[in-house]
């Protein structure tokens, strides 16, 4: 059972590592070419949907209570 936990422990570092790495890359081949701001500005759009979201199922909860 400790040897299913190691291995999956492992694995979730592999993957966190991975992620991180494609992350830091694509952030600086963007920023080379001059495109990390427009990734920047995507990110924001992103955000600010999903605050509306947010604050739609709050008003909603609220609403019902």
């Amino acid at each position: 059972m400790a040897k299913k936990l190691q291995e999956r422990a492992q694995a979730r570092w592999r993957k966190t590592l991975l992620k991180g790495t494609l992350w830091l890359s694509s952030e600086l081949v963007l920023g080379m070419i001059g495109m990390d701001t427009m990734a920047d500005y995507g990110e924001f759009l992103m955000q600010h949907q999903v605050t509306d979201h947010i604050n739609q199922a709050i008003a909603t909860i609220t609403t019902v209570m």
